[in-house]
């Protein structure tokens, strides 16, 4: 089964990949999610992951998980309840994956090790509003900006909430967060070993 293939572009970040191709794939499909993922990781670590994740609209449960490298977006819609067959093929994919980062992590890291049934790991930059010198950390865009001068915060904020309209608005025109975005943004300008991340560790 093939995934539905699309792409996403960028110019806010300047000398950082310019696009990224974006496989979305079906909850039935997460095995092959997983051997595609694996062959697109680089083969000597350490690398990142950037990881968002959105919810069902009447409950809280993962509904859209998005998972990025610098050039490629694994995004998997769970429309249902994984089966434990679904669980460990996710499990797997996960510990393959040794540096998992994402934005306000403290919170969708439980929402993950709820889905996995297992434990999970990963780095919080949004705790850098706290710890970091730096007076304002507080959006993705600041948080690069940090990094990075040359970068647009205003228009990483503006795509990462999206503000700007686009074809995934909803039917009342209220545009909705791209989550294939925001794990791309949260890839693609990670460097590592980054100093001030927050591991962070839930157990199950």
């Amino acid at each position: 089964m093939y995934p539905t293939t699309t792409k996403l572009y960028q110019h806010e970040i300047p000398e950082a990949p310019q696009s990224a191709v974006v496989l979305q794939y079906s909850l039935d499909a997460v095995a092959e999610l997983g051997a595609e993922f694996r062959a697109s990781i680089p083969s000597d670590p350490p690398f990142a992951v950037g990881v968002s994740i959105g919810l069902a609209p009447a409950e809280p449960r993962i509904q859209t998980l998005a998972l990025a490298t610098q050039d490629k977006v694994f995004c998997l819609s769970l429309q249902q309840s994984p089966s434990p067959t679904h669980c460990n093929a996710l499990r797997e994919l996960f510990s393959d994956i040794l540096y998992l980062a994402g934005f306000e992590f403290s919170y969708t890291i439980v929402l993950l090790a709820q889905t996995l049934g297992s434990d999970v790991i990963g780095y919080d930059l949004s705790t850098l509003a706290m710890i970091s010198k730096h007076r304002d950390l507080t959006t993705p865009g600041s948080f690069l900006k940090s990094k990075n001068s040359s970068v647009f915060t205003r228009r990483i904020n503006e795509r990462w909430d999206g503000l700007v309209l686009r074809s995934g608005a909803n039917s009342s025109g209220i545009p909705q967060p791209n989550h294939a975005l925001r794990a791309w943004f949260t890839a693609m300008y990670v460097t590592l070993p980054y100093p001030h991340w927050l591991l962070i560790h839930f157990c199950h």
